[in-house]
């Protein structure tokens, strides 16, 4: 259902706005083993929350746990209190994860054990994972996006 807006028509979609201060984590472009985020060039795996990208020490598919990411995000909730909030002050409940170029599994493990923290994951493509993050971000969303880097 669409909001009342203060120009006098009622839209279909309802666009969010968001401060125009630059620091919105969108993701320009990938490849080559690195990201191109928010206007800089980042090398190697990310960790993505809506206003702060971090560098993620993991090189495999098989370093991410739900630890792994546990720890990422209570990184970035100790670089800034409302980091992990989305637009409607919601806590990160979603992590995306780009796995690289192919999706082979859901990963049903770390799946399970992020659900007991109250954290959904999706499992997708790096190249599916940039997009969607570009989307939900814009959306105003409380999510994060692990990306694995791809060639």
């Amino acid at each position: 259902m669409a909001e009342n807006t203060t120009d006098k028509h009622n839209p279909l979609v309802s666009v969010q706005e968001f401060p125009d201060d630059g620091k919105l984590q969108i993701i320009h472009g990938y490849g080559g083993g690195q990201f191109r985020i928010a206007g800089q060039t980042c090398n190697g795996a990310q960790f993505v929350l809506p206003r702060l990208t971090l560098d993620w020490q993991i090189t495999s598919l098989a370093d991410v746990t739900a630890n792994a990411i546990a720890e990422m995000l209570a990184t970035a909730a100790g670089k800034n209190t409302g980091i992990l909030e989305g637009q409607d002050g919601q806590m990160t409940e979603l992590v995306i994860l780009g796995v690289g170029a192919r999706a082979d599994s859901h990963l049903p493990e770390l799946a399970q054990a992020l659900k007991a923290q109250n954290i959904r994951l999706e499992v997708m493509t790096t190249a599916a994972a940039c997009r969607t993050w570009n989307v939900l971000l814009t959306e105003g969303r409380s999510a994060a996006v692990g990306l694995l880097p791809v060639d």
